[in-house]
């Protein structure tokens, strides 16, 4: 990635940049950057979705500027209006290779200038709250004797196309990123079936793709990865890390407990049929505390950690009922019931009606 140059340099550097949504609302608004790569790809194909923009009230121009955001819910919504009416093979993938290191603004910066490719990938994916990624797909850096396994989890209650877009953006922005850094890739495993477009990632990728896995990784050889990037400069790496650590800090204390929770909670789900529910544990450990802590703040704030589950399942229990045609056992036994009416009690207990009855009223 070649950036243009820093974005303008604040002698304030622990106030938000122009445009920054407000703190407490960070992780919930996805940066307009990633919707207008998509439509640069689309509008360099003569295709237009003017139409659409102005449906969800978003000007073309606006778009354009550094610093806009989108809720995350009219992001996602907009983005399956748009593949809905656009057929263009692998579109995620090109959208996401057009992002470089000047889109990602300080967060690039800190990355590219970092003293090695390791610290380079593992500030990328600390900060990756401050880039919209956080609430999308949950990305992780494990490593083994041999290999770095960048890993990427996406949220599971998200429509098949609207799933391949995200994943293969987040492949095609990797891929845009480490073709030039020398390190060599030893396998990619995407979660999405086989599309027909596959021969597009050839082009790209000289180690084996496989599909339909059960997580998305990208496996690197760890042998370079000590190496050093074109653009390395410690005091620069080290200025743009305080930055958005600051930044972090922030955004972590300005978010409930509550929020954080449910945060938690949707990134800890697996996509079905392995749907698992969160513990108190397993979620207070992902936010970097003691179990019995986690249950005082709730408490405090009249929560219970169960109705955050509950909430998270019903929301996806009805997307796929919504928007799938598997029957109610399946889905049922996607999260967890074994038995359907057990399924059909936890539904009515949450909506107030049965699953054939959302699903009826849903068609009608």
């Amino acid at each position: 990635m070649t950036p243009a140059g820093p974005d303008t340099a604040s002698s304030q550097m622990d106030a938000p940049p122009a445009g920054s949504p407000e703190l407490g609302q960070f992780a919930l608004q996805i940066p307009g950057m990633h919707l207008n790569k998509l439509l640069q790809v689309l509008e360099s194909r003569g295709v237009s979705v003017a139409h659409i923009l102005t449906r969800f009230g978003l000007d073309r121009s606006g778009l354009r500027l550094g610093g806009s955001h989108i809720l995350y819910g009219d992001y996602v919504r907009l983005l399956d209006c748009i593949l809905t009416e656009v057929t263009v093979p692998g579109l995620g993938f090109l959208a996401g290779r057009h992002i470089n290191a000047a889109d990602f603004g300080v967060v690039g910066y800190a990355c590219i200038s970092a003293p090695t490719w390791r610290e380079a990938i593992s500030r990328f994916i600390r900060y990756q709250a401050l880039l919209g990624y956080g609430i999308r797909i949950r990305q992780n850096l494990v490593e083994d004797a041999r290999h770095a396994v960048i890993g990427a989890r996406v949220l599971p209650e998200l429509p098949a196309r609207t799933l391949l877009y995200l994943v293969e953006e987040w492949l095609g922005n990797w891929s845009a990123w480490l073709e030039t850094s020398g390190l060599d890739l030893a396998e990619i495993r995407l979660v999405v079936p086989r599309p027909d477009h596959a021969a597009l990632y050839m082009r790209y990728f000289s180690c084996p793709v496989r599909f339909s896995c059960a997580e998305n990784a990208i496996r690197i050889c760890r042998s370079h990865l000590g190496s050093m990037p074109e653009m390395a400069n410690d005091i620069a790496a080290n200025m743009m890390a305080d930055y958005c650590e600051n930044m972090l800090a922030r955004i972590n204390q300005s978010l409930s407990i509550v929020e954080r929770v449910r945060q938690s909670i949707s990134a800890q789900f697996r996509a079905p049929p392995n749907a698992a529910r969160p513990t108190l544990e397993v979620v207070a450990a992902d936010l970097g505390m003691g179990a019995r802590t986690l249950r005082r703040m709730l408490a405090l704030e009249g929560v219970r950690f169960q109705d955050l589950v509950n909430e998270h399942m019903a929301r996806l229990a009805q997307a796929m009922l919504r928007d799938s045609d598997r029957s109610i056992k399946e889905i049922g036994f996607s999260l967890g019931y074994t038995e359907v009416s057990g399924f059909h009690r936890a539904f009515r207990s949450w909506t107030g009606v049965t699953p054939g009855a959302y699903r009826e009223g849903r068609d009608g």
